[in-house]
């Protein structure tokens, strides 16, 4: 009887105790800084600002690298970064964006030519050109005698429909754009490339692309999504001009590709949990995409990196650990679901979840085919402001469907880690 008692008044002692604490959760009102706002706070006794910023002007430079343990030949270590610009004055009449890199840029200048500010002139330029040769993998071996530098650089322009929509912040807006992008596509041999390795043709290539992005996020102090919902689709049509098999003749040449099609789409999600302060949050996000006759020039592209920023980056599609556009699929999907908790205004824990899936080569006994590979991961990490404007990013990860290939054995499971600072200006 007394055992039973005891036990009844520990359990009535540790009910009140998790009482106590979940009054103490629900009694903080704390308040997240959103982006743009002054922010105050006391860390070590010693006050902490973040002075108030113009969200319709931001330059920043970012630095930053993908590491992965044991990662495929080449891999190993992938840069990150450029330089950011933004543009939008808030009673102005146009609106710039561009992402600067040297190797890889993208630009976009939208002009409002109606009265009301709705109808937009679009003028946009993209470029990639690595000066160094790329491979495709299989299970994580570099297909070395496929190798290939390539770039690829276009012009855009077409017609824009903008209406902003809440909460009401510079980048909560609706964006419907259909453009035409015409440019070019080059190719050379590496320096294993097979002797015997049939060189794509250099081509023009036309696109006509869908473009539809709709924001409602509020973002938080380093411009991570608080609380609200964002959600877009890209519908890509591609023709080229000159396009002639191209591969290894013994492996069979690849034909397709001369006219395709892509469509991908994806939306996010954040809200608090119930019961907690607003230092808790969980946002969820879904990738998907699908395409017909796309061959590694025009295929999607799956490898690690951020969705960190502003209302296009959330657009890509980053599969923790794997390397950078290790994995060229023609359809993919993918489900990450994290929570977040900020310990101090400028600090933000992350704990992430994502489930994928991607059409992927697999090597058998009777050569390749194409299978649906899944790769679940579990990532963990934080977001965290610094003094003299700096901000940097964090997140280690280990996905147990990536594969790599040791002496010809394939092996499941990898390591990766990503890290960025960014600089404001």
């Amino acid at each position: 009887m007394r055992t039973r008692r005891n036990g009844r008044a520990h359990f009535a002692l540790a009910a009140f105790a998790l009482s106590a604490a979940a009054s103490v959760v629900r009694a903080d009102d704390y308040r997240t800084p959103h982006a743009g706002e002054v922010a105050v706070g006391t860390i070590f006794g010693n006050e902490v600002r973040a002075p108030k910023r113009d969200r319709g002007r931001i330059t920043y430079l970012n630095l930053g690298a993908v590491l992965l343990s044991g990662g495929p030949d080449g891999l190993g270590f992938g840069p990150a970064g450029g330089a950011y610009f933004w543009r939008a004055p808030e009673e102005g009449d146009s609106r710039f964006r561009a992402v600067v890199a040297g190797i890889a840029n993208e630009l976009r200048w939208d002009k409002t030519i109606s009265e009301n500010k709705v109808v937009a002139l679009v003028a946009s330029f993209d470029s990639l050109t690595p000066p160094w040769a790329r491979s495709t993998y299989v299970q994580g071996e570099r297909q070395l005698s496929g190798e290939l530098e390539w770039y690829q650089a276009r012009l855009g322009t077409g017609l824009a429909a903008h209406g902003r929509i809440g909460p009401g912040a510079i980048d909560n807006a609706l964006d419907v754009a259909l453009s035409i992008e015409a440019g070019n596509l080059w190719f050379r041999e590496g320096d294993d490339t097979d002797p015997t390795f049939v060189l794509p043709t250099n081509t023009f290539e036309t696109r006509g692309h869908l473009r539809v992005r709709a924001d409602a996020l509020v973002r938080n102090i380093v411009e991570l999504p608080h609380r609200g919902w964002a959600a877009g689709a890209d519908g890509v049509w591609g023709r080229r001009k000159n396009w002639k098999p191209w591969g290894i003749p013994s492996e069979g040449l690849e034909t397709g590709g001369s006219n395709w099609l892509a469509a991908s789409a994806f939306a996010v999600g954040a809200t608090g949990l119930p019961g907690l302060s607003e230092r808790h949050s969980l946002v969820a996000m879904v990738h998907a995409g699908t395409g017909s006759d796309l061959d590694r020039f025009s295929a999607f592209c799956l490898g690690s990196g951020s969705t960190w920023g502003d209302f296009e980056t959330l657009s890509r599609v980053v599969l923790p650990a794997a390397g950078v556009d290790e994995i060229a699929t023609a359809r993919y999907a993918t489900v990450d679901l994290e929570y977040r908790f900020e310990p101090v205004f400028f600090l933000y824990l992350q704990l992430r979840g994502t489930l994928a899936w991607a059409d992927v080569p697999v090597r058998t006994e009777t050569g390749l085919v194409t299978r649906t590979g899944t790769f679940p991961a579990v990532s963990a990490g934080f977001t965290t402001g610094l003094p003299w404007n700096l901000s940097m990013e964090f997140l280690g990860s280990w996905n147990f469907g990536l594969e790599s290939t040791v002496d010809g054995r394939v092996e499941k499971g990898r390591a990766g880690f990503f890290v960025s600072v960014t600089r404001e200006f």
